[in-house]
């Protein structure tokens, strides 16, 4: 052990206020940046563009900052890695991506002349946890539960009470699949894929393997489960819930009425998705 010693930077690790104080010297680094930008890009101090589209986006330490044109964030890296240092705040380029979010017409093909429509590179980019594209997360959240699963293969043991173990495996692998699913929008093609593993599952807790059957009803009932699916139904209601209860300056509510705004935009691509706002549309019906 050292001796004593006097921190006058940042707070001690597991401090209740380092949280606070951190979104405190964030927040005040990003006024001093917002205000170079506009000076240097001509961006609003508010960073909300008329029609409603965010400039910037924060979650805990994590900043995204968007624009219609590519060189200009070129052009904000390194103003905002300096005037970050100024506040002891650090960029970690290793982990600084641009990312293009767009949809490719039908008949664009990429280099190895394969349809790029569906397989645009923003599709597996991650932010947050999950990858941009719903599809592709859902792929991904799929075999991050197998892995879970696999991981605490000993927790599905006869030797431990069934209860228990269907409250490990929600903790445990459950909560793994669904992560973020109240922002997904997904066919239920997509969503299937999920049940059906999920049902896997609950299979292999109930040790029940071929020739050994029961039917999926008999085992949502058995297990007080029910289907994935439903859940990520019920998610994203909650959700809309939460944003639409929020301020209505707030970035969560503003990006809901950009979004709303461009939902008429002509698209040039085979991709015409499912939104989340089709998907809530659907469930009205």
């Amino acid at each position: 052990m050292s001796v004593e010693f006097q921190s006058f930077l940042g707070a001690f690790q597991g401090d209740c206020l380092s949280g606070c104080l951190f979104t405190l010297v964030l927040a005040g680094a990003l006024c001093d940046l917002r205000a170079l930008l506009a000076i240097e890009l001509d961006r609003p101090l508010l960073p909300i563009t008329d029609s409603g589209f965010p400039l910037d986006t924060e979650y805990a330490d994590d900043v995204d900052f968007n624009d219609e044109d590519e060189e200009n964030l070129r052009i904000l890296l390194p103003l905002a890695t300096e005037v970050l240092n100024d506040w002891n705040l650090f960029v970690n380029e290793d982990k600084t991506d641009f990312t293009h979010v767009c949809l490719a017409k039908a008949s664009e093909k990429d280099e190895n002349g394969k349809k790029l429509a569906g397989n645009e590179s923003w599709r597996k980019s991650i932010t947050l946890g999950s990858m941009l594209c719903s599809k592709e997360d859902i792929t991904r959240r799929i075999c991050l539960g197998y892995s879970a699963f696999n991981k605490y293969n000993k927790a599905w043991s006869k030797k431990i009470p069934l209860k228990k173990r269907l409250l490990l495996y929600e903790a445990l692998v459950v909560s793994v699949m669904m992560y973020n699913s109240s922002c997904w929008a997904a066919p239920k093609s997509v969503l299937e894929k999920l049940d059906v593993v999920h049902r896997r599952h609950l299979r292999s807790i109930l040790n029940y393997s071929y020739p050994n059957i029961i039917s999926n009803k008999n085992l949502y009932s058995r297990c007080n489960a029910e289907p994935l699916s439903v859940r990520v139904d019920r998610n994203r209601w909650r959700m809309l819930g939460h944003v639409l209860r929020g301020p209505s300056n707030g970035p969560a509510h503003t990006s809901l009425v950009y979004a709303i705004n461009t939902l008429g935009l002509p698209v040039e691509s085979d991709d015409r998705n499912l939104t989340y706002f089709s998907l809530i549309q659907c469930d009205l019906r």
